[in-house]
C-alpha cells in the first residue's frame, strides 16, 4: 500500500478559486494552508528565523504573505563584513543604504512586526537621514518591536549619537510598541511625552538623555516586564522611579547611576555590574535572585548597603573585584535578610587582607535562613597563611538550615580554616560539604620548585574537619 495515501494533501487553488474541502481515504477533511486564518500564518510565520521564513514560499504557489513579521538589517551580515570596517568604505556602507531601502520598498504598507537595524553610528550626517526614513517605515508598518543598535565597537571615540525622532511618532505608535532596543541613540522626548504604555521589553545602551527625562518615561510604562539600562550617560547620575512597576520582573543595570531606586513589587531577578553604590529595591518583597558586582567596595560596607536595599532577597551572588575587610564583626546590627537562602561568594582577598578572612563571616549572622553557600576564594597570599584571629573570638552563632557548603580556592590559610570549621560546628543539618584546593579560577599558577603545597592543604582540611562533621554528611576535597 502506498504509504502517502492516508496521509493529508495539500492542494492549491486558482486565483478566482474558492477553497474546496476534500477528503481523503479515512474520509478526514484534507490540511490546507488556504483554510487557515491569516491572523494563524502569521503567528507561526512569527516564530520563524529569517531564513526559515523565507522558505516557507515553496509551501504553496498561491500562499501570498500580506505581511513580513520580521526584518533584521545586521551590516556585518548583509556586507560580510566586520561592523567596525563599514564606515571605512565607501562601497560597504552605501550597500548596506541600498538593501535596507529596497527591502523597506519592497514591504511598503504591509505590516512588519519587527524591524532591527544594526549598524555602527559612525558617518552621523549621513546616517541619521536613512535611519530617520527606516524609523518612519515602521511607523508606517505598524511596528511592534523596534531595535536600533547603532553602538559602535569603540563607542567612547564618538560623541554624536543618534538623536531619536520622537516627532515622526503618533500616539498610535507609541501605543503599539511592545519591545524597544536603544543603543547608541540621544532621547530629548517633548514636554508632553507620556511615555510608551504598553511597552513590555526595554533595552537602553549608552543613551544620552536627561536624568528627569528617564525617570519620567520609565514611570509611565506601567506594563514593563524586562528592563536593561547599560553604560548610559545622565546629567545627573541617579534614578529613582518611585511610580509602581508592577509588572516588573527583570532589571539589569551596568555601569550607571550614583544611586537606584525602583517600585517594583513583583521583581524576580535584578543584576548589577558597577561602581559601589546605594541599590533601593525595598518594595520588591518577591526579589529571588540578585546578581551584584560591585568594582570596589569594604565588605562590611556592601553587606550594610544590601541589607538595607535588597532585605527580601532569596539567592544572593556577590562579587567584589577589589575588595578590602575592616576588623569588625558587626556584633550590634539587627538587620537581617529574611528569605536568603542560597548565597554565592566571591571574595578577592589583597595580601594586605590575607589576616582578615574570618571577618567576612559578619555576612552569615545576617542570614538565619541559609541552606546553601558557595564561597570561592582568590588571592596570592593564602597558602598556608597563619595570620588571622580564631573562631573563638566569634561565640556561638547557630546555621540551623545549612545543608550545603561548597568552598573553591581554599589554600589552608588559618582565616580559610577557621571560616570553615566555625560554619561546620555550627550547622547541625549539613549534609554536603565540598572543598575544591587551589586556584579560583582555576589556573596554572607559577609557584617555584614543587609547586603550590596541595597535598599539605589536603592533609589540614581532612584533619580538622572529618572529626566534626555531621554523622551522616557527605565530605569531598578535590585538589
Amino acid at each position: 500500500m502506498d504509504m502517502m495515501t492516508n496521509s493529508p494533501t495539500i492542494q492549491e487553488t486558482g486565483h478566482g478559486d474558492h477553497p474546496k474541502p476534500t477528503n481523503n481515504s479515512n474520509n478526514r477533511p484534507s490540511a490546507r494552508f488556504c483554510h487557515l486564518h491569516p491572523d494563524i500564518l502569521y503567528r507561526i510565520a512569527s516564530k520563524l528565523p529569517p531564513k526559515e521564513f523565507a522558505k516557507t514560499s515553496i509551501l504553496s504557489s498561491d500562499w501570498r504573505w500580506s505581511a513580513c513579521p520580521r526584518l533584521t538589517f545586521d551590516a556585518a551580515a548583509i556586507c560580510k563584513c566586520r561592523r567596525e570596517v563599514l564606515h571605512l568604505h565607501n562601497r560597504f556602507r552605501s550597500y548596506y543604504i541600498n538593501e535596507v531601502n529596497g527591502v523597506l520598498h519592497i514591504h511598503q504598507d504591509k505590516l512588519v512586526e519587527t524591524l532591527e537595524v544594526k549598524v555602527d553610528f559612525v558617518d552621523s550626517i549621513l546616517l541619521a537621514h536613512h535611519i530617520d526614513t527606516w524609523v518612519h517605515f515602521a511607523v508606517s508598518s505598524r511596528t511592534k518591536n523596534l531595535t536600533l543598535d547603532l553602538k559602535p565597537k569603540r563607542f567612547s571615540e564618538y560623541d554624536d549619537r543618534y538623536v531619536f525622532p520622537f516627532q515622526l511618532l503618533d500616539q498610535e505608535s507609541i501605543s503599539r510598541l511592545q519591545h524597544m532596543q536603544l543603543s547608541f541613540v540621544s532621547l530629548n522626548p517633548p514636554s508632553q511625552f507620556k511615555g510608551f504604555p504598553n511597552l513590555r521589553k526595554l533595552h537602553l545602551q549608552t543613551l544620552h538623555i536627561n536624568r528627569k527625562d528617564l525617570e519620567n518615561m520609565l514611570s509611565s510604562c506601567s506594563t514593563l516586564e524586562w528592563l536593561c539600562i547599560d553604560r548610559c550617560h545622565l546629567d545627573d547620575e541617579l534614578i529613582i522611579v518611585d511610580s509602581p512597576l508592577p509588572r516588573l520582573l527583570y532589571l539589569r543595570v551596568h555601569f550607571c547611576f550614583t544611586k537606584i531606586k525602583f517600585n517594583a513589587v513583583n521583581l524576580a531577578t535584578f543584576e548589577y555590574d558597577g561602581d559601589f553604590i546605594p541599590i533601593d529595591l525595598v518594595q520588591s518583597s518577591k526579589l529571588q535572585s540578585a546578581n551584584i558586582r560591585f568594582m570596589t567596595a569594604t565588605f562590611q560596607h556592601a553587606l550594610i548597603s544590601l541589607l538595607n536595599g535588597l532585605p527580601s532577597v532569596q539567592s544572593l551572588t556577590l562579587q567584589i573585584r577589589v575588595q578590602y575587610i575592616q576588623k569588625q564583626w558587626l556584633w550590634d546590627n539587627p538587620l537581617k535578610f529574611t528569605n536568603l537562602k542560597h548565597i554565592q561568594l566571591v571574595m578577592f582577598i589583597l595580601l594586605e587582607d590575607v589576616d582578615k578572612v574570618l571577618y567576612s563571616l559578619a555576612f552569615f549572622r545576617a542570614t538565619p535562613f541559609i541552606e546553601k553557600l558557595e564561597v570561592h576564594f582568590a588571592g596570592c597570599g593564602l597558602w598556608l597563611a597563619e595570620a588571622g584571629p580564631s573562631r573563638k573570638d566569634l561565640g556561638q552563632c547557630k546555621y540551623v538550615h545549612l545543608k550545603n557548603i561548597w568552598i573553591s580556592g581554599f589554600k589552608a590559610a588559618k582565616g580559610q580554616l577557621e571560616f570553615l570549621l566555625h560554619l561546620i560546628e555550627n550547622a547541625p543539618a549539613l549534609e554536603v560539604l565540598l572543598v575544591e584546593i587551589g586556584e579560583y579560577p582555576p589556573f596554572n599558577s607559577w609557584f617555584g620548585a614543587g609547586g603550590p603545597p596541595i597535598k599539605k592543604a589536603m592533609d589540614i582540611a581532612r584533619t580538622c574537619m572529618r572529626p566534626i562533621l555531621p554523622q551522616n554528611a557527605t565530605f569531598d576535597i578535590k585538589g
